[in-house]
């Protein structure tokens, strides 16, 4: 793990600069941009490999998030550290479109050598995501990044009662209580998914804490909305809240 996270400092560097002079769409009411989140899940169908094998498709992993910062599309990305492992790893990237993600995200080679499968989705996640970084290489190029643990949850659509509230709402309501109480480093509504309402990024790494800081919300204490909590490594100063 320790190789994985200092060899994608480089890349996420790269990406926070790309990010630094790309044009979001900005949604009404500002301090949103939209991007497409894709979560690489493990392919049903990997097989053990040998260690030259798995040391080959990391490594060209790496160069491909490289490039794909350099493409100025990638703005975020970074492993999941979860036992078992339900999603490897995040690419957070600003493109023209859920197909143009989904394209970009399958050339990745833990894809094409079937080792993930790409889980693409709509995101309307805080603006910025990435300039701070860009900032700090911009002023301090020969600053080292340091890479930072989240709790990351994903909250899921719980069923909602008719003429009730809709995830929608519950989501941002929950987004904004949390934001206020400075929980969050960045948080934003999945547009367009019947299952997937939200995705949070917590400043703590403690799931014990955001669990906390989730169970007396309403919508959750209902089953309206529905956490599912990771843990996620990125580069610091690259979520803006």
């Amino acid at each position: 793990m320790r190789t994985f996270l200092q060899l994608l400092v480089p890349a996420l560097a790269a990406a926070s600069i790309a990010a630094g002079g790309a044009s979001g769409t900005e949604a009404p009411g500002g301090g949103i941009d939209h991007y497409y989140i894709v979560f690489l899940r493990p392919d049903p169908g990997r097989k053990a490999l040998a260690k030259e094998d798995r040391d080959r498709i990391q490594a060209a992993h790496m160069a491909n998030i490289q490039k794909m910062a350099d493409d100025g599309v990638l703005v975020a990305a970074g492993p999941m550290e979860d036992r078992p492992t339900t999603i490897s790893g995040i690419f957070v990237f600003r493109t023209g479109s859920l197909a143009e993600a989904q394209r970009i995200a399958s050339q990745d080679p833990t894809v094409v050598e079937r080792r993930n499968t790409v889980d693409a989705h709509s995101w309307w996640g805080p603006k910025g995501i990435g300039s701070g970084y860009f900032q700090l290489k911009r002023e301090h190029p020969e600053a080292k990044a340091a890479m930072a643990a989240h709790v990351f949850c994903i909250v899921k659509r719980g069923a909602a009662p008719a003429g009730g509230p809709q995830a929608g709402d519950d989501s941002s309501r929950l987004i904004e209580s949390l934001k206020g109480a400075g929980a969050l480093a960045a948080a934003g509504l999945i547009d367009g998914d019947p299952d997937l309402a939200a995705v949070l990024v917590f400043k703590s790494d403690s799931a014990d804490e955001a669990r906390r800081g989730i169970a007396g919300d309403t919508a959750v204490q209902s089953g309206r909305l529905s956490p599912e909590f990771h843990r996620w490594w990125c580069a610091d100063l690259v979520l803006p809240w």
